[in-house]
């Protein structure tokens, strides 16, 4: 590739990310009317004290983090409860982990093209253009992800050259579990290598023992005035469709298969329903690489999860076993929208896994990605600019 193509790609690439940041500014200044769901949060908002904030469930069976939810609280009250200051802080939000994102699959992704690719999906997907500026906390665990992913790319060089930082950031990091709950389950990711760690070499049990102290400690503090207030049996009812089913062995393989399904081809548009069959086409490449890359990675890793290709697998593992359990809803993808970018990545990856096959062929796929993206780019415009944005991407 020659330097003017490579200058080309990358202004493209620049283009298109604000672009990116751009609609989701619209987006936000436009002021639309709360919906349902940030109604109920709103009432919350406008009438709880601290006390109530922290002591009581949320009105209409609703689920937020209160240390963010206070947050938002504190900050929007100052200016009267405006829409653009109860939606400013899950912009900031995912405008920062769109530029942590954007980092990561640096790590990854070697080739400008599929750099690109990735860059424009964030334009296209009418979920992460929605969620960038509603009263909820999904952009929150957007930033959430990216905070570990980002974390894992650096934990062994931080060990290494940085104890004291890397002891703060491992007392500090387990604290986004009080904004986010998905924080969770992608805390569990540092704390398996730690213990990797902490039995191969011995110095590295101190650094075990203030990453696990700090986990407990906000998990206990996060189920003291959060999740123990949550109603778990309403949400769980609400949510029922979308865990996995025991009920037969039948019914088992067709929940499973409809979460699958739902994680990796509902975040660029629900309808018309053509629209998400073309995306599985592209998608699938990202269940294929979602296996091959854990498999090839792990063996790179030494058994760590250092790269977005072994924690991919953690994490769907991970909400598989909760989903079987029904303390999660894996499927639905405003709740599982931490796992968008991972999903992108992985397309753009496995897209990559075609040029195995025949060079051409990976260009064909990769050349019709990038028309299916385009193609979404052009509609998500007119509909963000047309002030039609929604939590149910349609394109007519």
């Amino acid at each position: 590739m020659t330097r003017q193509h490579q200058n080309f790609i990358t202004w493209a690439a620049i283009f298109v990310a604000s672009w990116y940041v751009l609609l989701c500014t619209v987006h936000l200044v436009q002021q639309r009317p709360k919906w349902n769901d940030e109604q109920a949060v709103f009432a919350s908002v406008e009438n709880f004290s601290a006390q109530e904030m922290f002591g009581e469930p949320l009105g209409a069976f609703q689920v937020f983090p209160r240390v963010y939810l206070f947050i938002i609280q504190q900050f929007a009250k100052a200016f009267d409860f405006s829409l653009w200051s109860l939606r400013l802080p899950s912009f900031l939000c995912m405008m920062t982990g769109f530029v942590l994102w954007l980092k990561i699959a640096r790590y990854g992704i070697k080739d400008p093209w599929q750099y690109l690719a990735f860059v424009c999906s964030w334009p296209a997907s009418g979920m992460l253009l929605y969620y960038s500026a509603e009263l909820k906390q999904y952009s929150m665990d957007v930033l959430a992800a990216a905070v570990f992913i980002f974390f894992l790319y650096h934990q062994e060089r931080l060990q290494k050259n940085g104890r004291g930082r890397y002891a703060a950031v491992l007392a500090l990091l387990p604290a986004l579990g009080l904004f986010s709950y998905p924080a969770f389950f992608l805390a569990l990711i540092p704390l398996y290598n730690l213990f990797r760690s902490a039995i191969k070499e011995r110095p590295c049990r101190r650094y075990l023992a203030i990453y696990g102290l700090s986990l407990s400690t906000f998990l206990a503090l996060s189920y003291s005035f959060d999740m123990r207030l949550r109603p778990v049996a309403e949400v769980s009812a609400g949510f029922s469709d979308y865990f996995v089913s025991f009920a037969s062995w039948g019914e088992f393989f067709r929940s499973l298969g409809e979460g699958v399904n739902n994680l990796f081809s509902r975040w660029f548009v629900e309808h018309p329903k053509y629209f998400k069959s073309i995306t599985r086409i592209f998608t699938g490449f990202a269940l294929i690489y979602l296996f091959y890359g854990f498999f090839k990675y792990r063996n790179k890793e030494g058994g760590y999860v250092r790269a977005l290709e072994t924690a991919a697998f953690v994490l769907f593992i991970e909400m598989f076993l909760v989903g079987c359990l029904q303390k999660y809803p894996f499927t639905v993808p405003r709740t599982s929208l931490f796992y968008a970018p991972v999903v992108l990545y992985m397309t753009v990856r496995g897209i990559g896994l075609a040029g195995r096959l025949h060079q051409y062929f990976h260009r064909l796929i990769l050349g019709l990605y990038f028309i299916f993206l385009g193609f979404c780019i052009v509609m998500q415009t007119l509909i963000a600019f047309g002030g039609r944005l929604s939590f149910y991407p349609a394109f007519w």
